[in-house]
């Protein structure tokens, strides 16, 4: 919850007290969340989201792990509207794009990019080999409906606004590899 809920919620006193016994952590400036949750990635996604503010939107490895097709990863990706003044901090990364609330799926009671919006991040600005295998992942669990998925991805990378990245984005789609493999991860929030 903001500082500012918490506060009214428990009382200053009280909050300054329980950061202070570590009964409660604040994992970035104006967010605060019990340290028995500290190290749940649903917690923390939540934190980032209000740490990020409104019409912020989990986005890149995040958003891939929570639809559970990649690894859950310490740092939190969001991304927020152009506009909006947020700053990246220690495990919190904050990019700037257009947010499409079209894109944006609820998952866990989050905000969340759309699969094929987020695999379409990460195949452009991501690390090739972690894009490619997150790809295969969703790919391997959609079964049927696969190759429907790799064609939307490709019109997403072809109608990108940002066209950095998108050659190789295209190249990794045109090696994923469609056919069922082990989970790379149950997701953040668990199997889907």
């Amino acid at each position: 919850m903001t500082c500012l809920d918490a506060e009214r919620l428990l009382g200053p006193e009280e909050l300054a007290a329980g950061l202070a016994a570590g009964e409660w952590v604040q994992p970035w400036h104006g967010v605060v969340v019990p340290a028995a949750r500290a190290g749940d990635p649903v917690t923390r996604a939540a934190a980032a989201l209000l740490r990020a503010g409104p019409y912020s939107v989990l986005s890149g490895p995040t958003a891939v792990a929570m639809h559970g097709c990649g690894p859950v990863d310490e740092v939190v990706d969001v991304t927020i509207p152009y506009g909006r003044e947020v700053r990246s901090q220690p495990d919190l990364t904050i990019h700037q794009a257009w947010v499409r609330e079209c894109d944006v799926v609820e998952l866990d009671g989050l905000r969340t990019q759309a699969l094929d919006v987020a695999i379409t991040d990460l195949l452009c600005t991501g690390d090739q080999r972690q894009a490619l295998d997150c790809l295969e992942q969703a790919l391997g669990r959609l079964g049927e409906g696969a190759e429907r998925f790799r064609a939307l991805v490709a019109e997403r990378i072809a109608r990108r606004r940002d066209r950095r990245g998108t050659r190789r984005a295209g190249a990794l789609l045109g090696l994923a590899w469609a056919k069922p493999r082990p989970a790379l991860a149950a997701g953040i929030g668990g199997a889907r």
